[in-house]
């Protein structure tokens, strides 16, 4: 029922209320599907180009399996690269230990050898006890994992229809205005995706001749480290660079620790970060890069992990709501003259 061409309020109300008490429900859940819903945007052209060959249905599973698989991978991936070189990492803690323990012996104020071995025992109970407690929610991350496959699957199946079916309704201005916004959403959306990759591979690519020239061993390590550790927001690979810088200190060896100060950061930590990720993003989003940091940061701040994808998503949203609000609003105003 319309009342003056609109949808009847009540109904409206009821809609919603029914949409909140569902996303009430479903809290725990709430953020694996948001997670879902923002990755079926981007990869919709796929599916797209895969319907064109096999069942929709088909194609939207394969995808979404396709994602679990490679998530799972670097997961798997990331461990056994720490596993296969727990000797050589515990070679180079047990280095800036000894470092310590010399320097605070011959007098210098530093930190206890004691203190840090305390330290150190502390982190280890911590990880110990998250590992534990990961067993324990073994059976919840399963079914996240399946909610988060189903979720994806019916988004990329639906979305299309699902969008265009909002968007017929809408009258000829409020639709268009739609479309306008959920472009900005979608590359928005394709640039906080796909540029983290991006941005990642970038970082391996300058890592690798770094490391190369900086002389040490196990040169594709380091440069997978500093491309993993770039897809951690905020710290990045600055934490393996101050690591090594220490370790180099710690071995006397002032020349390496110097080019890791001098390049190492500003080349392989600052400049991916500050200059190629918002740069990229820039490109796609058509959003300043400014902007897109207060978005990331200000995410994370509220938010926490998934900040880091809504929180820039909202501000784009935002920057878009204002650019249509002062259109229509300068429409209306020359109307009014001409009136």
């Amino acid at each position: 029922m319309t009342v003056g061409g609109y949808p009847d309020r009540n109904i409206v109300l009821c809609v919603g209320a029914i949409m909140v008490v569902a996303a009430l429900a479903f809290w725990e859940l709430l953020g694996v599907i948001i997670i879902a819903g923002t990755l079926a945007v981007v990869l919709l052209p796929i599916q797209r180009f895969l319907t064109r060959k096999i069942n929709p249905f088909i194609s939207s599973f394969l995808i979404a399996s396709l994602v679990v698989l490679i998530a799972s991978s670097a997961i798997g991936f990331t461990i056994a690269i720490f596993y296969t070189h727990a000797d050589y990492i515990s070679y180079l803690i047990d280095t800036i230990l000894t470092w310590f323990g010399a320097i605070g012996a011959a007098g210098t104020p530093t930190i206890s050898q004691t203190e840090m071995n305390d330290w150190i025992i502390l982190q280890l109970d911590t990880l110990s006890a998250w590992s534990t407690s990961l067993v324990y929610q073994a059976p919840m991350i399963l079914v996240k994992i399946l909610i988060f496959l189903m979720a994806l699957m019916a988004f990329l199946y639906k979305s299309d229809e699902i969008y265009t079916e909002l968007i017929g309704v809408l009258p000829g201005r409020l639709s268009s205005a739609c479309v306008e916004v959920s472009k900005v959403a979608v590359d928005t959306l394709y640039a906080i995706y796909v540029v983290h990759i991006i941005t990642a591979i970038i970082t391996f690519l300058l890592a690798v001749p770094f490391f190369y020239f900086l002389g040490y061993d196990y040169v594709l390590f380091y440069a997978t480290l500093a491309a993993l550790f770039q897809l951690v927001p905020i710290l990045g690979p600055s934490l393996l660079m101050v690591f090594l810088g220490i370790y180099a200190v710690s071995i006397g060896d002032l020349r390496s620790a110097a080019l890791i100060a001098i390049i190492g950061y500003p080349i392989v930590c600052a400049m991916p970060d500050l200059l190629f990720r918002p740069l990229i993003m820039g490109m796609r989003a058509k959003l300043n890069p400014l902007l897109m940091w207060i978005g990331f940061f200000g995410g994370l701040a509220v938010m926490g992990l998934i900040g880091f994808i809504l929180g820039p998503l909202f501000i784009a949203l935002v920057a878009a709501g204002y650019a249509v609000l002062i259109r229509e609003l300068r429409t209306a105003k020359e109307q009014e003259m001409m009136g």
